[in-house]
């Protein structure tokens, strides 16, 4: 009877915080993006958290897409896309400002490839671009130094 008792009473806690948080107007949204290296990633580490409204964030590298929770009441879904795209990355179907995108490095601003990051394609010495960390090979450089810019994932909570 006491298992019951406290099953209950803890499932009625976790309804009131899940409550709680819905009315608060915490939502999530997850945009595509163009980005394509670690140096992508880092932007978005330098930028995001400090949006208006937004708690936390996921950028996957791997397949360039942001997943934000954010504050129904202080942004929404368009807000944030517009300003990805001040960013210089398209944002879904808004697309990147121009200006911004033309100040972005070599290897951002590079489309990417079905067989690799395509930030760094155009190394012909095999060495790979350094700008990604983790050493994993992602094809494009002949060797097994790679660019190193796959399946990483860079994350971020604000107190915002």
């Amino acid at each position: 009877m006491k298992k019951i008792i406290i099953l209950a009473l803890a499932a009625i806690i976790t309804l009131g915080a899940n409550a709680q948080k819905a009315s608060k107007g915490e939502q999530t949204v997850t945009i595509q993006t163009n980005g394509v290296c670690q140096k992508c990633a880092d932007k978005f580490k330098e930028n995001v958290p400090y949006f208006k409204g937004v708690k936390s964030y996921e950028y996957d590298m791997k397949t360039a897409k942001l997943t934000i929770n954010y504050d129904s009441k202080k942004t929404s879904p368009d807000q944030l896309r517009q300003q990805i795209s001040k960013l210089g990355y398209n944002a879904d179907d808004v697309k990147a400002d121009a200006a911004a995108r033309a100040k972005l490095p070599a290897c951002c601003r590079a489309e990417k490839s079905s067989g690799g990051c395509g930030g760094c394609a155009g190394h012909g010495s095999g060495h790979g671009c350094g700008n990604h960390g983790n050493g994993q090979g992602c094809g494009n450089h002949g060797n097994s130094q790679g660019c190193g810019n796959h399946g990483n994932s860079a994350k971020s909570t604000s107190s915002k």
